[in-house]
């Protein structure tokens, strides 16, 4: 239940909140939960796209459209959640520190305001963490237990994806990136989980890490928060992850498909959708059905139907609740599926999540042409460090259009991924590629290149890469395209 412990701040309709870069995804659903105890509340960004813009809206938050010292001035805040996209030199940063407002890290904010006495399940990893906290709020939710959440993207099945909760579980995504200018750790050493769910490990954030090595210490670390009484599910198919081991002090849950895993999948079906069985300590379970691509997904759904089956609910209760999710918008979404033609829309980010996706896409529709729309957003994926995996990654298409690096004149020339070689390199391996540079019209010239493909092919899958705001494609494409009915 919710803690009784006293709080910096009372959270009530007298409480004033300040949000710095207020439209980030984790930023607005923080003023979601604020809005949820009453609070009265307000930030700044200088952009605010789609669905954030409209949640923003409904919230009734007060949205500065760009950043000032005026704003905190006008709003007089009881206290400020400083977003990481802040650094020292910024106006409304500044204007903080030099004040006697009192300040928080986002992480900081969501654990002292939001989950003190709340049994924690902290989703962590590079692979999965999105679907998996989605996955499990739906199913706590289903099954009656009532849980708070903090999910960084929206579920088809949770409006929205942020809630207080009145039961004694909170579950979110517990995110390795650094908390804020002035708080440099992995926001999950905020959290402090008692149950951890560990997802695929593999280096990433290049900007903050500087080796794989000092990657892993980050997790390695983590589980040293983890209560000796705690949980901590261990993916067997990641030797990252797996390196780990010896490093916990609390039950150890290995899941996976390998014979020995206290929580070994079988799957039945690796088409769309998912059907497969659970074997948990020897006994079986299921059959369980997800309508989601990649089995992959099978292993983010162990650990949620494992916990379940802990607390007593029936396997037959179990697998309506599985069967029930749909999924997470941008994590391989299927925007308009047809007899002949699907698009689906992925929050790509990293070249292993891009060739699983891709892997996921093929074996569940064998038959299908496969293209896909690539636009290199994250932070990583613009950057040449990960070059060859990316075209290792990009293989498994078999019609590619590329399109030009998101804010490419933030990362210097000789750190840039080179889309040119990129392409030369698909080229040489058989695959046609269409490239889009330096500022063409191109969501006119992808939709003119894309209807072409489309009518080319009598079936097809299109994913589109991108974790940047969504291209437009979903609404512009598929009513020129007449196979599709969705």
């Amino acid at each position: 239940m919710i803690s009784k412990r006293a709080l910096p701040f009372p959270l009530g309709p007298g409480t004033r909140v300040y949000l710095i870069g207020l439209c980030g995804t984790g930023m607005s659903s923080l003023a979601g939960l604020f809005r949820e105890r009453g609070c009265t509340v307000a930030g700044s960004d200088s952009a605010c796209f789609s669905p954030v813009k409209e949640m923003v809206e409904d919230l009734h938050v007060t949205l500065f459209p760009e950043y000032r010292e005026e704003n905190i001035d006008s709003f007089r805040p009881d206290f400020v959640v400083v977003g990481n996209v802040v650094g020292r030199g910024h106006v409304e940063g500044e204007r903080v520190l030099n004040s006697a407002i009192p300040y928080f890290s986002m992480a900081e904010a969501l654990r002292i305001f939001f989950l003190e006495g709340r049994e924690r399940i902290v989703v962590a990893g590079t692979h999965g963490k999105t679907t998996t906290t989605a996955l499990f709020a739906h199913a706590l939710e289903g099954a009656g237990f009532h849980p708070g959440w903090f999910i960084g993207g929206q579920p088809a099945d949770l409006s929205p994806h942020f809630r207080v909760g009145q039961g004694r579980d909170f579950v979110l995504e517990g995110d390795e990136y650094e908390s804020a200018f002035f708080d440099k750790k992995s926001k999950f050493f905020h959290y402090y989980p008692t149950t951890l769910v560990l997802k695929r490990l593999e280096y990433d954030h290049t900007d903050i890490f500087s080796s794989e090595a000092e990657y892993l210490t980050a997790f390695r670390h983590l589980l040293r928060q983890l209560p000796s009484q705690g949980t901590l599910f261990l993916p067997s198919c990641s030797p990252q992850a797996l390196s780990l081991l010896p490093h916990s002090y609390s039950r150890t849950l290995l899941y996976g498909q390998q014979q020995g895993d206290d929580l070994r999948a079988s799957p039945l079906s690796s088409l769309f959708p998912l059907e497969f069985e659970l074997f948990r300590r020897g006994e079986r379970s299921g059959p369980y059905r997800l309508n989601l691509l990649g089995e992959y997904n099978v292993e983010n759904a162990l650990p949620v139907v494992a916990t379940l089956l802990e607390r007593g609910v029936e396997s037959d209760r179990i697998a309506e609740i599985l069967a029930s999710f749909r999924g997470v918008k941008r994590r391989q979404e299927i925007l308009c599926p047809g007899p002949n033609h699907l698009l689906v829309d992925d929050f790509g980010h990293h070249p292993t999540a891009l060739k699983e996706t891709l892997r996921s896409v093929r074996l569940a529709f064998p038959h299908h042409r496969i293209g896909v729309i690539f636009e290199p957003s994250s932070w990583s994926l613009r950057r040449r460090s990960f070059q060859e995996p990316l075209i290792d990654s990009l293989r498994d298409a078999d019609e590619l259009f590329i399109l030009d690096i998101r804010a490419k004149e933030k990362v210097p020339e000789g750190e840039r991924l080179d889309l040119q070689a990129v392409a030369k390199a698909l080229e040489s391996s058989g695959k046609r590629v269409h490239l889009f540079l330096n500022g063409e019209n191109r969501a006119e010239r992808v939709e003119e290149e894309m209807e072409l493909f489309w009518k080319g092919h009598p079936q097809s899958v299109t994913t589109i890469f991108s974790n940047g705001p969504r291209l437009g494609l979903e609404r512009t494409l598929p009513p020129r395209i007449r196979p599709f009915n969705g």
